[in-house]
């Protein structure tokens, strides 16, 4: 990147009051000349996050910042510059839309180089500013394969023509995996959930076909379909990477794997899971937020009440605070904002989970290993003799461990944990259901918080509608909301895929721990009045906080009818 100084980028810096003055003042007599390696020392530091620092530096420049791995990227592959040429410019396109191609680029205030883009490409070029780093990163997942999807999949069918693999021996097996076709497509598949920004590729199988699916989002989109043939042999790829038993198509099986892309690696989780057409398998890309950085409270877009409550519940001394909703509601990510939070040289922060989806600096991780036996209990224990001064458990499943983090959120600890509810009144309980003793979770239970993810409506297509009378009626009463409100929904456009929306947000209900509560608790009350008693504390159900987030132009009507339920009942 050339020297770039912007005298109104350390003023906006500056106004934004998250860097002090004195180091900002000797950030300035460093880089005189380049403010740009300003920008990257402010981000290394972690004095600012990424994504505030590359708007900042986009309005500075009069231009707008782009993150290209959090959008979707469709420039058609035969009409982008070439590899070497988007390495050596830190230039990629992202979309065409009305006449003009969008590029992400480290440097868009280049004139010379944009006017060459032109040139080349024949068209006008909008650029768009993007951080070095992750703009090299979104050129090592566009531009990863050597062959287009169809070329692999037509050299895989005709190296598969007559075989039936499931018959197959082990050495037949063994050379289908290192099959160059078969590699291809399988990288394919995965670069492609990447540029589409997908939590869970699944792979299945049909009568007479095969389809490859992604849930993006919170919604699962057909992408391709297979024959039959070329399912199989993708089966034998993915257990082979995942170091599974390839020759085995009887029994589920579970694993994981790693693909390096540019200079961060990311974890995937697969398991298979034998069906009447043949195998499934879903494979999880874990830890996702890992390439951008956590979000803080923040960036969680907690409500101001919510927001409250959590930080004083996980910022106590002691005792065991819970994080409740189903798969894949972004409790894990929650749980490592807080730890982030907390992390500081004076504390010893340890983790158990499996697998460890997010690595922190400074905290110490272990992961389960049912293999041998080592469980959530076992390391508990251990991790209990290690001086820890808070413990982030994955998950509570069974008695013992249950058992455990209670007795080490009495003795001193603070422990975060997940268990799998519908809301947070009933995870009070849950630990009592398990068979841990009222008397003991009474005192050591902080709070509790239940998620839900919804999609976030795309900032690029969001446009403003009056929603049908008989929708609102649903949600509101006549005299409860003005008709001239407006609700927001996303028209649909490259930038999201033409879905309306671009990644999720979480919406939250958290339950305080009050005397009075901690009295019922103790008693083996009912989930109702413990339900009751959160609801005098000032609880604010789910629905209720969506329903907030859709009032301030973030989600969708829809999508508040698809994640949350009407107000909890007995």
């Amino acid at each position: 990147m050339r020297e770039i100084r912007c005298d109104k980028f350390v003023d906006l810096v500056s106004e934004s009051e998250k860097v002090d003055s004195l180091t900002l003042n000797a950030l300035s007599s460093k880089y005189k000349r380049d403010h740009s390696g300003m920008m990257l020392e402010i981000i290394e530091k972690g004095y600012m996050r990424k994504d505030p620092v590359g708007e900042l530096w986009a309005r500075a420049n009069n231009t707008t910042y782009v993150d290209p791995l959090s959008i979707n990227i469709s420039y058609p592959e035969e009409e982008r510059i070439p590899l070497e040429m988007a390495k050596k410019i830190q230039a990629i396109g992202l979309y065409e839309f009305d006449g003009y191609v969008t590029m992400a680029m480290s440097d868009p205030t280049n004139r010379n180089l944009v006017e060459s883009l032109e040139r080349f490409l024949q068209k006008r070029v909008s650029p768009v500013y993007g951080h070095a780093e992750d703009i090299a990163h979104a050129i090592e997942i566009n531009y990863q394969s050597n062959i287009s999807f169809d070329e692999a999949l037509k050299t895989l069918e005709a190296y598969t023509q007559g075989k039936k693999l499931a018959e197959e021996g082990i050495d037949t097996l063994k050379q289908l995996v290192e099959n160059n076709a078969l590699v291809e497509l399988a990288n394919h598949i995965i670069y492609n959930a990447f540029k589409q920004r997908a939590s869970d590729i699944h792979l299945e199988a049909h009568k007479g076909h095969a389809k490859v699916r992604y849930r993006v989002d919170g919604h699962l989109r057909d992408i391709v379909e297979l024959p039959p043939q070329a399912h199989n042999a993708l089966m034998v790829r993915m257990k082979f990477i995942s170091e599974l038993d390839i020759s085995d198509t009887r029994l589920p099986q579970d694993g994981r794997f790693t693909v390096e892309v540019g200079s961060f690696s990311q974890n995937f989780r697969i398991s298979t899971c034998p069906g009447l057409h043949g195998e499934k398998a879903v494979i999880r890309l874990l830890g996702q937020a890992g390439k951008k950085g956590l979000p803080n409270f923040d960036e969680l877009l907690f409500a101001k009440s919510n927001r409250k409550s959590f930080r004083a519940a996980v910022s106590k001394p002691n005792g065991i605070f819970i994080v409740t909703g189903p798969t894949g509601s972004g409790k894990t990510t929650t749980l490592y904002s807080a730890l982030d939070y907390l992390n500081d040289r004076d504390r010893n922060l340890m983790t158990i989970e499996n697998p460890v989806e997010y690595q922190l600096p400074g905290v110490n991780h272990f992961e389960v290993k049912h293999s041998i036996d080592l469980d959530f209990s076992a390391i508990l224990r251990s991790a209990l003799r290690q001086d820890p001064d808070i413990i982030l458990v994955g998950e509570i499943r069974d008695l013992e461990t249950a058992k455990i983090a209670t007795e080490a959120a009495l003795t001193g600890h603070l422990v975060l944990t997940t268990l799998h509810t519908n809301s947070a009144t009933q995870a009070i309980l849950r630990l009592v259901e398990m068979g841990v003793d009222p008397y003991m979770v009474a005192p050591a239970l902080n709070g509790v918080l239940s998620q839900r993810l919804v999609g976030k409506i795309c900032e690029s297509c969001k446009e403003a509608y009056q929603p049908r009378e008989e929708l609102l009626a649903q949600y509101f009463t006549a005299e409860s909301i003005d008709s001239n409100i407006p609700f927001y929904r996303g028209k649909g456009c490259p930038s999201c895929n033409h879905t309306g929306f671009n990644g999720r947000l979480g919406v939250h209900e958290i339950v305080e721990v009050s005397e009075r509560m901690r009295e019922l608790i103790s008693q083996g009350s009912s989930v109702s009045k413990i339900h009751a008693e959160a609801k005098r504390l000032g609880l604010k159900s789910l629905r209720e906080d969506a329903l907030k987030k859709a009032l301030l132009g973030l989600t969708t009507l829809e999508e508040v009818e698809r994640v949350t339920v009407p107000e909890y009942k007995e």
